[in-house]
């Protein structure tokens, strides 16, 4: 169950002899965790700023990195003495369990808060069960909020996911976002928590208003453009969505702001399929995390854009270290999602792959048949691709992944996995270094199972075999075709 408890400026009481700000009204389950809760409930006013002009701030946060806390807290004018600058804070209390597939954005208009508070020192809260959202919040938001501002509000969304992301991995700064109005920045909050599988964005820690930007820990913080002078960089001026924010965008937020952009909430279902499946449990940290969505972005990446697929490890080995991220044995992810993915993540390679039994060699079955099928299914797809990749070693890895049994000998029960792939295989088999009578012998092979036309087969062996005698090789192919009709 999740706890809530009250807190504002009150008077003295039989339990509380000094008065000023303190928890007025606890539930059971927020009790335990006051000392933790103390510090998130507190609120100073900017310098020169009345009262009555702070925005509301609604905000998350992992004190111990496990149970999340919520608050929401608005001015609330003068305290029990006449002082100006009273606040009253609501704040939620909950394990990770009262949280599960809930965003914690989406808390913003829940109906568990309460308008002021509970009466001094009356009788306690009760704890709550279940946590439901509020209406306000939610995917149609977020699309609402990108058609409007087109263009320029995809891009600072690419910005703000790649400084938020960066966040999360401990890998810089949060950020600042500077709006007028704190729906902005809930609208820009809620567009990174719908971009992230709901597991990622329930670790984010944001507010929707900062007094002191400058202090605020937190992953992202929104604060007002009086005081975004005092704020760190990177910031991001939301109400000038143009010049919001210099961060250079990685390729997961490219495809990830792209995908929310299109409306392809699928596309991004399938990264969470794939972020949950690879989830190690509550131990898991926060990092390894974003290293996760890093590797489930880079499998589910479109083909057509290669800077997308990460750069420099656009290669079979880094697609492999992608899935060996996502540690596809504890998930039991499906083999053919594998395949498929990697079909695409390799169809645009412009270098040779290199030594392809060694770039497998970190993955278990069945997954590394599954990656080499998909590569085998790019390259017959491509002629283009065949030439640019399938040099010298490439050719002789590949060919020596299934031998085709003793020399001289046709094994017909050791499958080839070549076979699934004729146009490769024949490329492969030809170019491939060594020996070329094991070569010829597979070739044969391959064609009595019906793969080639005589007039192909005889070419590669041509240039395998009998360079000089090419007129005694389609005889011998011609009787032993299965093509031929017998009379």
């Amino acid at each position: 169950m999740a706890g809530q408890a009250h807190y504002t400026s009150a008077p003295p009481s039989a339990d509380a002899p000094h008065g000023g700000f303190r928890f007025t009204a606890v539930s059971p389950t927020a009790r335990p965790a006051l000392d933790a809760l103390r510090p998130l409930a507190g609120q100073p006013p900017p310098p020169g700023t009345p009262g009555h002009d702070v925005p509301v701030a609604f905000a998350h946060d992992r004190p111990d990195g496990d149970a999340a806390v919520l608050t929401r807290t608005r001015a609330s004018g003068q305290d029990y003495t006449g002082r100006r600058g009273n606040h009253f804070c609501h704040v939620l209390y909950a394990t990770p369990g009262e949280l599960a597939g809930l965003r914690p954005v989406e808390l913003w208009d829940t109906p568990h808060w309460a308008p002021e508070p509970a009466r001094h020192d009356g009788p306690g809260l009760p704890d709550l069960t279940p946590l439901l959202p509020g209406s306000a919040v939610g995917p149609d938001r977020v699309a609402r909020l990108l058609a409007g501002l087109g263009d320029p509000g995809v891009r600072l969304l690419e910005r703000l996911l790649a400084t938020t992301l960066r966040a999360l991995a401990g890998e810089g700064p949060g950020a600042t976002l500077v709006a007028a109005d704190a729906e902005r920045v809930v609208d820009w909050i809620a567009a990174v928590s719908y971009a992230l599988p709901a597991g990622l964005a329930a670790r984010l820690t944001f507010t929707t208003y900062a007094a002191r930007p400058q202090d605020d820990h937190r992953h992202l913080r929104g604060t007002l453009p009086d005081t975004a002078a005092r704020a760190p960089d990177p910031v991001f001026h939301l109400d000038r969505p143009a010049e919001a924010g210099h961060a250079e965008p990685s390729a997961t937020a490219r495809f990830l702001a792209g995908a929310l952009e299109g409306g392809r909430l699928d596309l991004l279902d399938a990264v969470a399929d794939l972020w949950d499946a690879a989830d190690a449990g509550p131990a898991d940290s926060t990092p390894t995390g974003v290293r996760r969505l890093r590797a489930a972005c880079a499998l589910l990446a479109p083909g057509g854009d290669p800077q997308s697929l990460g750069g420099a490890d656009a290669d079979l080995a880094g697609f492999v270290r992608a899935v060996a991220e996502l540690r596809p044995e504890q998930a039991v992810l499906a083999p053919d999602r594998l395949r498929d993915a990697a079909a695409r993540r390799l169809a645009h390679r412009t270098a040779p792959l290199g030594d392809v039994r060694t770039a497998l060699a970190p993955l278990a079955e069945p997954y590394r048949a599954a990656v080499l099928a998909g590569l085998l299914a790019a390259l017959e797809a491509s002629a283009e691709l065949r030439n640019a990749v399938l040099d010298a070693q490439t050719c002789a890895s590949l060919a020596s992944l299934v031998a085709p049994g003793p020399p001289g000998r046709l094994v017909e029960e050791a499958p080839d996995v070549l076979a699934a792939a004729p146009a490769t295989a024949l490329h492969v088999l030809r170019r491939a270094p060594g020996e070329p009578r094991p070569a010829a012998l597979r070739i044969l092979r391959l064609f009595r199972q019906g793969l080639w036309e005589e007039t192909e087969t005889y070419e590669a062996l041509h240039d395998l075999v009998q360079p000089r005698e090419p007129e005694r090789t389609p005889r011998l192919l011609w009787r032993r075709g299965p093509a031929r009709e017998r009379e």
